[in-house]
């Protein structure tokens, strides 16, 4: 497991990079809808690269967790690892609409700030209907694959840690933020990488 653990370590810092390489996404909060059309317009290869790397690092994340399910031993570890795998391959599907739109919006992007008018409102969604859904099957992903580790015997105590740090965050980001920073998602999985390495 200590393989699988460098392994998912790397898909961590690749997740990191994805969600540094855009301008977009390294100034938070944004002071204007002009401002978020200036960042995506103004940065192509970046906002371009965001939108590559998330779907193929959500893809090689559910290969991993299905490797590892493979691992653990037979009985409920490996069923709780195996649904682990089936979710975040689910959130990989649903991401992918949301990389779709990213690549398009580009041009809008451009369009949208050369003939842009302060009176006029301008939604600048770049999220799209799919972010929920696939927030709740990476953060479920999570969950499930921390009880296996912990049922399992890989990760005892750290695995149900993990588990319930991503219910909760199920919890309070839909019912108290009404909102979810995927940063967070990177944080449990690299707490579990961790995990891997030292175990």
């Amino acid at each position: 497991m200590r393989t699988l653990g460098i392994e998912l370590l790397v898909l961590v810092i690749i997740f990191m990079i994805g969600a540094g390489v855009a301008a977009y996404f390294r100034k938070f909060p944004h002071d204007s809808p002009r401002e978020q059309l200036q960042l995506i317009a103004n940065d192509r290869w970046g906002w371009t690269a965001q939108a590559i790397i998330f779907p193929v690092v959500f893809a090689a994340t559910a290969v991993l967790f299905l490797i590892m399910a493979r691992q653990l031993p037979a009985g409920w570890p490996r069923w709780l690892g195996l649904v682990a795998a089936g979710l975040f391959a689910l959130g990989f599907l649903l991401w992918m609409p949301i990389s779709i739109r990213r690549m398009r919006y580009w041009s809008r992007a451009v369009t949208l700030l050369e003939n842009y008018d302060s009176e006029l409102p301008v939604d600048v969604n770049i999220g799209g209907r799919t972010f929920w859904p696939h927030t709740v099957s990476v953060l479920l992903a999570i969950a499930f694959m921390g009880s296996a580790l912990a049922v399992g015997g890989t990760l005892p105590i750290l695995g149900w840690i993990v588990g319930i740090l991503a219910m909760g965050g199920l919890l309070v980001g839909t019912l108290l933020w009404h909102d979810w920073p995927p940063f967070i998602n990177y944080l449990l999985l690299l707490i579990l990488a961790i995990g891997l390495i030292l175990s």
